[in-house]
């Protein structure tokens, strides 16, 4: 799993969700209250899912055999963050457009 082409796919998802969850941290910070309260906790759960996943990640990445559970784990964990991302888009749509407005 931690080599080829799967572990720059892994690195380039990660590098793409920390961007956008930047700017979405942003973009809650310059909200309105409401929408801060309204999407601070779906955000910290997202927010969450990737932290888990990089540090997962970050545990094999390099490693020539790693444990298969660890690997696993990371599966697991990339399986988590793709799913809260799709759930999340909503809010990041939502977020973005009042930024704008």
């Amino acid at each position: 799993m931690a080599t080829g082409g799967k572990r720059d796919e892994i690195d380039a998802k990660l590098k793409a969700w920390e961007r956008d969850l930047e700017r979405l941290r942003v973009a809650l910070g310059r909200a309105p209250e409401s929408v801060h309260a309204q999407y601070y906790p779906p955000f910290t759960e997202v927010y969450r899912a990737k932290e888990i996943l990089r540090s997962r990640w970050e545990a094999i990445r390099g490693v020539y055999r790693p444990d298969p559970a660890a690997v696993h784990q990371v599966e697991e964990a990339l399986s988590d963050m793709e799913a809260a991302w799709v759930a999340a888009q909503l809010m990041l749509a939502d977020v973005m457009k009042q930024q704008a407005a």
